[in-house]
């Protein structure tokens, strides 16, 4: 799957239109990714953004009516976490909605892929389908998914769909994109790390409950977030998101006396709970299982009244800074196959203190 982004927002990126040099076309499209990362009020659902295989980057400078030719630079990937270093390609097209905004066209299938590699992909309209975001479709469905592209453009800080048309093509032809024409170390490491923030970046859309239970290899439960993210360290779990490197899988952890710690930031994505990761992670410290800790050998059988509170108001701010409906609130164990956060956790009563509004006691919130 191709990602094609054009981004023609120059100028609040601090370049000029008609400066496209190769390093101007990277800086550019690295201010467009922190732009998207940090400041979009829609973004383009997970499912889309972990599907990508590569990714084009074109700056269409204008709506004028016709076929035009602007230059862009391509990027593939080499592994899920790796980018393959820029080349340069062209567009030639038209249809573009708004003057000024940025063109993101997700290829979804593997003939444009080999399309592209062979020196011409083009993109079609589709008056019948629309391009999905987080706050209509935050989970597209398979059919949403079979399309050949989606269509979006960036203006303002808003995404809309798109119904551009016109073909991509690499600067220099051969069958594979590391032939086409190459661009600077600098510039390339700027375009990889924007890039891979952009790709690590969600908008929340529900909220997943966990518990921590006993981590492997300890005796105990953990008594901090530094434990947590250590043992996540060593798993693998890794994030780049907004320049920095997270470990810890949730985006919080509720500890025992009602303190709730920050883990990675809110609109970084978890890796909690398999193809949600666009929901935030909050796991409670503790293990409710009463398979798994029967006697309560390993602390606690039920959440303290503390740590519900604390889970009730955090819950809270998070519906509605992103307007997160209560059916998007689920237990781990709702939506994998796990007994997470176990039987014992009150999960039912909780819904009903978070829906009835009644007030909690909560604890500070340390990061």
């Amino acid at each position: 799957m191709f990602l094609i982004l054009t981004a023609t927002n120059l100028v609040a990126c601090g370049h000029k239109a008609k400066d496209l040099k190769p390093a101007t076309l990277l800086k550019a499209a690295a201010c467009t990714f922190d732009r998207l990362s940090q400041r979009s009020r829609d973004t383009i659902p997970d499912a889309v953004l972990n599907s990508a295989k590569c990714l084009v980057i074109i700056p269409h400078v204008t709506s004028e009516p016709g076929s035009h030719v602007t230059t862009g630079v391509a990027s593939c990937r080499e592994t899920s976490e790796q980018w393959e270093k820029p080349v340069l390609v062209s567009f030639q097209g038209d249809r573009v909605r708004s003057p000024g905004g940025d063109l993101l066209i997700f290829i979804l299938q593997d003939t444009a892929a080999h399309a592209l590699r062979s020196g011409g992909l083009q993109i079609r309209a589709h008056k019948d389908r629309t391009a999905p975001l987080v706050k209509t479709t935050p989970m597209p469905n398979q059919v949403e998914l079979a399309a050949q592209s989606l269509v979006y453009e960036h203006v303002t800080d808003a995404l809309y769909a798109s119904q551009v048309r016109g073909i991509v093509r690499l600067e220099k032809t051969g069958g594979s994109l590391r032939e086409g024409a190459p661009v600077t170390d600098e510039s390339s490491q700027q375009f990889l790390s924007s890039l891979e923030s952009f790709f690590n970046t969600i908008m929340p859309t529900g909220i997943v409950v966990h518990h921590t239970a006993v981590l492997p290899g300890e005796t105990a439960l953990p008594k901090s977030r530094a434990e947590v993210d250590e043992y996540h360290r060593t798993r693998g779990f890794e994030i780049k998101c907004f320049g920095r490197v997270y470990h810890m899988a949730y985006h919080y952890l509720i500890l025992a006396d009602g303190t709730i710690q920050a883990g990675r930031p809110e609109r970084c994505e978890g890796a909690h709970a398999q193809r949600y990761n666009s929901y935030l992670g909050i796991s409670v410290v503790g293990d409710f299982s009463s398979e798994d800790n029967p006697k309560g050998r390993k602390g606690p059988i039920r959440p303290s009244k503390q740590q519900i509170a604390a889970l009730v108001q955090l819950c809270r701010r998070m519906q509605e800074r992103y307007r997160i409906p209560l059916q998007h609130i689920v237990r781990h164990s709702d939506i994998a196959s796990t007994r997470c956060p176990g039987n014992e956790f009150p999960f039912t009563s909780f819904l009903q203190q978070l829906q009835s509004g009644e007030p909690g006691v909560q604890r500070s919130t340390t990061h």
